[in-house]
């Protein structure tokens, strides 16, 4: 599978071409940039005007809302003295509305590292200009409906993102970097008590909690959760994905795990139960008595303390019904 290049990555090449164009009126094709741990990557470019340059950005083989969206780099030189860059927001980039992302409230949402690479990129072109730049996506309010943004304090648009500016094939990096942010978000205002659930039924079975969908990842929404300094975690999860929990996997798509009708029998037996096959696990609740299910939160507890020793974990366990 291969590889593509992240928003942050793509802005990056679109703002280096526009000021190869506006300082040196030259209009390479491709241009080339540093990456954070400093390997070189080359990106085809076009222009709309001096000034101005765009990106098709390719995400590769990876399922990107972005893939093949246009992203564009509007570069000014403004008055003052020494080297400074501006972000301003283009149509299509976000705004940001809450803090704990790592970048200024009101302004655009271009990330950190996005940030620190057309900086890097600028300064090495003319280290004693202050620049203006303006990050637009095509059609990127549309495609912020279909991202996590909205939960993140982020309107109007998708955010220019990445941490190493590549993008790997079908990779969760960007999901668990969602977790990450998602619980910034929540700190920054004010939250100390996290729930962390698998969707909007779970999210429900927690009442007014501040939650964060983990999607299959358990495991690393709460090593984030602890990073972040979370010492009162609320995890609200399906019968499905608590017996692959309760077995001690952290990740439990099914692509990766699958339900152990063995270990379930295991766990029944140990109780003095006797248990038959089930075709769904959702099942489990018309054939299994309260003390299962209690056995199979205090396994998951146990499996979830692996990765979050100290403060409050509560398990909720949700049925599906």
């Amino acid at each position: 599978l291969k590889t593509g290049f992240t928003t942050g990555a793509c802005a990056t090449a679109a703002t280096k071409a526009a000021a190869l164009s506006l300082l040196f009126d030259e209009y390479p094709e491709e241009v080339h940039f540093a990456l954070p741990d400093g390997e070189i990557m080359t990106i085809p470019v076009t222009y709309e005007t001096k000034g101005v340059a765009s990106v098709i950005k390719d995400s590769s083989d990876d399922p990107d809302v972005t893939k093949g969206c246009k992203i564009t780099s509007a570069l000014t030189i403004e008055k003052g003295d020494g080297f400074n860059v501006t972000f301003l927001q283009g149509e299509g980039v976000g705004k940001v509305t809450l803090p704990g992302l790592g970048i200024p409230v009101g302004g655009p949402a271009v990330n950190p590292t996005p940030r620190k690479m057309i900086e890097n990129e600028l300064r090495a072109l003319d280290d004693n200009v202050c620049y203006a730049v303006t990050i637009s996506v095509e059609n990127g309010a549309e495609l912020a409906l279909k991202t996590f943004n909205h939960k993140v304090g982020v309107v109007d648009g998708i955010s220019i993102i990445g941490t190493s500016g590549i993008v790997s094939p079908l990779s969760n990096e960007a999901f668990v970097q969602s977790i990450r942010r998602e619980l910034d978000v929540a700190w920054a205002i004010g939250c100390r008590t996290i729930g962390l659930v698998a969707g909007m039924k779970s999210e429900k079975a927690l009442g007014g909690i501040r939650c964060v969908h983990y999607g299959n990842f358990i495991g690393e929404a709460l090593k984030a959760a602890r990073e972040v300094g979370f010492e009162d975690v609320h995890i609200a999860i399906m019968i499905g994905k608590a017996v692959k929990l309760a077995e001690g996997h952290l990740d439990t798509h099914s692509h990766k795990v699958l339900m152990n009708q063995e270990f379930i029998r295991k766990v029944a037996e140990g109780l003095g139960l006797e248990y038959t096959n089930v075709d769904m696990a959702r099942d489990l609740w018309n054939t299994m008595p309260p003390i299962f299910f209690e056995e199979i939160k205090r396994l998951c507890y146990e499996t979830c303390r692996t990765v979050f020793p100290q403060g409050t974990l509560n398990i909720h366990l949700v049925k599906s019904d």
